[in-house]
C-alpha cells in the first residue's frame, strides 16, 4: 500500500510533510481523462459499468498505536463482483458522529467497496439493503451487535485508499480517504438534483477521521465542518468539475459521506471541545483531509494538481 506517512509540526507551524504523494501520482491511472473534461451526463453509459482494472491489492493501513484501533481490510465476493470492506476496530467502545448512523457509541466503523458493476446491478432499492447486510456481516465477524458497527459504502476501490497520519504537539490525526468524483461531482448552491433514496449514484468521497484526542460532541460536528472545507479545497486545487453543470467547480459529490472517531477514554489523552481552523488540532483535521482527497482522486480517476501534470 502506498501509505503517506506521519507529518510533524513544530509550534512555529509545519516544518515537513514527508508524503510520497506527488512522487507517486504520475505513475496512476495514465489513461484517464483529462481535468476538465465534461461529458454532459450524470451517469456512464451502461457499456461503461463493467469491471475496471483493478489496482493493486493494498494491505490494512497501519494505525498508530496513539489511536487505539486496528484496521484490516476484509475481501469477498458478490455474483462475480468485488467487494472489499475496510474495517477498522476499537479495543474498547468509542464514541463516533457519522453522516450515516449518527452520534454511536462503536465497536467498529467500516467503509464497504463494492464493484460499479455490482452497484448497477443491485435492483430497486437494495443499495440501502445491502449496505445494511454488509454491516451486519462485520459485526458478526467481531462478535457485537450490527448497531454496533458504524458503515458507509462506495464504488471507489478499496485498493486506491489514501492514508494520512499528521501530528503536532499532543494531537495525532489520520484520516483513512476512498474518493471518486468523475460521474457524481456537484456544487453545492448551484447544482439542483431530481436524486431520491433507493436510486444509487455512482461516485463518492467517504472520510474516516482518528484521533489521539477526546472530543465533545460538538467538537466532532465540528470536524465534520473542517473536514469538508479541507475536501473542497482539494477538490478546487484539482479543478474537478461539476458533473450537472458545465464549467462550475465541484465543492463535493452528491453522496459523501464523513467518520468522526472520538480518542480513546484515557484520562491523559488531550481532550478538546473546539476543533476550528484556528486552533491546533483543527488545522490538523483539514490538512489530513486535503492531502488524503487529493491523493485518493489521484489514484481512483486521475485527478492532479496543476503543477502535477505539467511535469
Amino acid at each position: 500500500m502506498r501509505t503517506i506517512n506521519h507529518a510533524h509540526f513544530s509550534r512555529t507551524g509545519l516544518t515537513r510533510l514527508s508524503i510520497g504523494l506527488f512522487a507517486s501520482l504520475a505513475l496512476l491511472l495514465p489513461a484517464c481523462a483529462p481535468i476538465g473534461t465534461y461529458n454532459g451526463t450524470d451517469q456512464p453509459p451502461a457499456s461503461q459499468l463493467t469491471e475496471a482494472a483493478a489496482p493493486s491489492p493494498i494491505t490494512a493501513p497501519p494505525l498508530p498505536a496513539i489511536l487505539h484501533a486496528e484496521a484490516e481490510i476484509v475481501r469477498s465476493e458478490r455474483d462475480g463482483h468485488w467487494e472489499k470492506t475496510l474495517l477498522v476496530r476499537f479495543p474498547q467502545r468509542r464514541t463516533t458522529l457519522s453522516t450515516s448512523d449518527g452520534l454511536v457509541n462503536a465497536a467498529a466503523v467500516a467503509n464497504h467497496a463494492a464493484s460499479p458493476a455490482l452497484w448497477a446491478s443491485l435492483p430497486g432499492d437494495e443499495g440501502r439493503t445491502y449496505l445494511d447486510r454488509v454491516q451486519a456481516r462485520m459485526a458478526t465477524r467481531l462478535g457485537v451487535r450490527t448497531d454496533d458497527v458504524v458503515k458507509t459504502g462506495t464504488a471507489a476501490d478499496m485498493d486506491n485508499l489514501s492514508f494520512v497520519t499528521l501530528k503536532q504537539g499532543p494531537f495525532m490525526v489520520a484520516a483513512l480517504v476512498t474518493a471518486g468524483a468523475k460521474t457524481n461531482a456537484l456544487r453545492a448552491g448551484t447544482d439542483m438534483s431530481d436524486y431520491v433514496e433507493g436510486q444509487e449514484p455512482r461516485g463518492t468521497i467517504n472520510i474516516i477521521l482518528l484521533t489521539n484526542a477526546r472530543l465533545s460532541v460538538g467538537a466532532m460536528a465540528q470536524a465534520m465542518v473542517v473536514l469538508t472545507e479541507g475536501k473542497t479545497a482539494a477538490l478546487e486545487d484539482l479543478k474537478v468539475p461539476s458533473s450537472y453543470t458545465k464549467n462550475a467547480q465541484a465543492t463535493g459529490t452528491g453522496t459523501d459521506s464523513i467518520i468522526v472517531v472520538s480518542g480513546a477514554s484515557d484520562q491523559s489523552a488531550p481532550h478538546a471541545t473546539y476543533v476550528g481552523g484556528h486552533s491546533m488540532l483543527g488545522s490538523l483535521i483539514g490538512k489530513a483531509a486535503y492531502v488524503a482527497v487529493v491523493d485518493a482522486l489521484g489514484k481512483q480517476n486521475g485527478f492532479f494538481l496543476p503543477q502535477k501534470q505539467a511535469q
